[in-house]
């Protein structure tokens, strides 16, 4: 079964790093070994044959967010609502198992310090 893991991170620590970024050009060293991270457990997962994808998400501040109205749909600049915590990357993988799933988003937490969120992701029939 497919799974999406979203991962979430502290929305004041990113506005942080990201002014950070911005004013030395340089990647923070938090941002540095958030990449490290992910880049081995990419291998793993792939080694495994459990990776499908993943892509790290841009500033929300060039979010578009496209909501219904009385006529036709309006596209508003930013993310969603307020938040405290900002949606930072996903990651789809295959596992046998659920369990499995939340083994892999331990991992990102214990690795990240982020919190991730695991969604079973529906067939094209609509089945899990």
């Amino acid at each position: 079964m497919k799974y999406m893991l979203l991962a979430y991170t502290n929305r004041d620590a990113w506005e942080a790093t990201t002014r950070e970024w911005t004013a030395t050009g340089q990647m923070p060293a938090e941002v540095a070994a958030a990449c490290e991270f992910f880049a081995e457990l990419g291998q793993e997962l792939v080694a495994s044959g459990e990776f499908v994808g993943a892509e790290g998400l841009a500033d929300p501040a060039h979010s578009r967010t496209v909501r219904p109205s009385a006529g036709a749909p309006v596209a508003t600049e930013g993310p969603f609502a307020e938040a405290k915590e900002v949606l930072v990357s996903y990651g789809i993988v295959d596992c046998a198992t659920p369990e499995r799933a939340a083994e892999i988003a331990a991992k990102i937490v214990s690795g990240t310090g982020d919190t991730v969120e695991i969604r079973p992701l529906m067939t094209p029939t609509g089945e899990l």
